[in-house]
């Protein structure tokens, strides 16, 4: 659903849209993302318009890809020779030689896209222009640390307007980018339609709440995802892929690891939420979906005479948040992409708080993450409530205060005609975690729950992953 901060473009445009723009900077962290083009351009042919990616783009992402390679081939030589010192022979599968090969690669992969992905080439009289504004500091060119740039920036909107015979409502430019509206003021053209693409869904389509057997079928399609391994964020079938965490070593906080070589996804553990599920008028689904993952990551510890000790571990618990789109089939999910190619993710373990108030708060909180409530979670404000959700199931809470350890004790019971079961969570004291010259300034109180039932899942988001784990059973493999 688009947002305040980018609501739904006008009608006119939308309906008289010709092409979306990719740049550069559309990309997370500035990298070509195949899927992601795919995916836009199987979009752009459903609804009658084209994705376009300007040459100097394609060249750009191109020389991105290449320093990526050969960054991967210095860290695999260095390993490589490592493990030759120590008698291994490690076979070295390289499928490219060369940078220009790379380049060349990336070139056809996209061009492989055709007829729904769009290479615009480049004019020769628009590269001079180009040329020029950077040379004679004409908009968009600028200098950064006195070296002037800003020709490819030039260049590839120049080739835009032209393809769209200057008419800046037929298209949609993909990012953020400020040097983009910086051009076009610089040439007295009226601003240019540009969304960034996490909203890019929602500000170019109609989108609607679905219905309640659409949004079963997407939290069954999650449920057979949980315990699945993830490579490279993709589970083995490539049914789902998930966006690239982009500081995934942030998460290994073991001070033994004074170089940490890699960080990767594991398996996917349990799904603990999903929300902001809407679907366009041609049946395109998405939600924000929260996994509970393992991660895994090997590193170098320095031993206690001064040598390194490769080492490598598992980091339980790891929370990954992400923007799905699902594609559905006579009413079943077939696989689900991340949206925007990013997802992020953050240790759920070991939380506590100052307050327990505060751990209430969030603990009831993360009971919007449970799909399909009709009635409004301010009714949990109080301490006590009921949910009702639209398969059926109600959600009652009751919080009883003590007075000493536990601080209070919350009582999550789910039921549905005859059947019920009860979840218990409770706030304690952490006394290992109070130094005893500071005692009031690290929080320590700490959120428990009953093993038995969240099956080592952090109890802030135990009582969503146990209420969807039984409203929608994973199927017996």
């Amino acid at each position: 659903m688009a947002s305040r901060e980018h609501p739904p473009l006008p009608e006119s445009v939308r309906h008289g849209l010709r092409a979306i723009v990719f740049d550069t900077n559309s990309f997370p962290r500035g990298g070509l993302d195949l899927d992601l083009l795919r995916e836009w351009g199987q979009r752009a042919l459903d609804d009658g318009f084209e994705v376009w990616v300007p040459e100097p783009v394609l060249w750009e992402l191109a020389e991105h890809a290449a320093a990526s390679w050969e960054a991967w081939r210095a860290g695999t030589n260095r390993a490589r020779k490592s493990m030759q010192a120590a008698g291994l022979r490690i076979p070295f599968d390289d499928p490219c030689s060369s940078r220009a090969e790379v380049m060349a690669a990336v070139d056809a992969s996209v061009g492989s896209l055709a007829p729904s992905v769009r290479i615009i080439a480049l004019d020769g009289d628009l590269a001079v222009e180009a040329l020029r504004d950077q040379v004679q500091m004409r908009p968009p060119a600028d200098k950064k640390s006195d070296v002037k740039t800003g020709a490819a920036d030039s260049a590839w909107i120049r080739q835009v307007l032209r393809a769209a015979d200057n008419d800046i409502d037929s298209f949609v430019i993909v990012g953020a980018d400020a040097d983009v509206y910086d051009a076009f003021r610089g040439w007295s053209l009226p601003k240019p339609h540009m969304v960034p693409l996490h909203a890019l869904q929602g500000t170019l389509f109609v989108l609607e709440a679905p219905s309640d057997e659409t949004r079963d079928a997407l939290v069954r399609f999650l449920q057979g995802a949980a315990s699945q391994p993830l490579e490279a964020g993709r589970t083995p079938d490539d049914d789902l892929a998930l966006g690239q965490v982009a500081v995934l070593s942030e998460l290994v906080d073991d001070w033994e690891d004074d170089q940490i070589r890699d960080v990767e996804l594991g398996r996917i553990r349990a799904v603990v939420g999903m929300s902001d599920v809407r679907i366009s008028r041609r049946g395109l689904a998405t939600a924000q979906v929260f996994f509970l993952v393992d991660a895994e990551y090997s590193g170098w510890s320095i031993d206690e005479d001064g040598t390194l000790v490769a080492r490598s571990s598992s980091i339980p618990q790891i929370l990954v948040r992400d923007v799905l789109s699902f594609t559905l089939e006579d009413g079943a999910v077939t696989r689900a992409r991340s949206e925007t190619g990013q997802a992020t993710a953050s240790r759920a373990d070991n939380h506590a708080y100052s307050d327990p108030s505060d751990a209430l708060f969030e603990l009831t909180d993360n009971l919007r993450l449970i799909p399909g409530a009709e009635k409004d979670l301010d009714l949990m404000a109080d301490d006590t409530g009921s949910i009702t959700y639209s398969n059926g199931f109600d959600l009652t809470l009751k919080v009883e205060n003590g007075g000493g350890d536990p601080h209070w004790t919350a009582t999550f019971t789910l039921s549905r005609g005859t059947w019920s079961e009860t979840l218990e969570v409770r706030c304690e004291w952490d006394a290992l975690r109070v130094p005893y010259e500071d005692p009031d300034i690290f929080p320590a109180y700490v959120l428990t729950s009953d093993e038995a039932y969240t099956q080592g899942i952090p109890a802030e988001w135990a009582p969503a992953a146990w209420a969807i784990n039984h409203m929608w059973p994973p199927e017996p493999t």
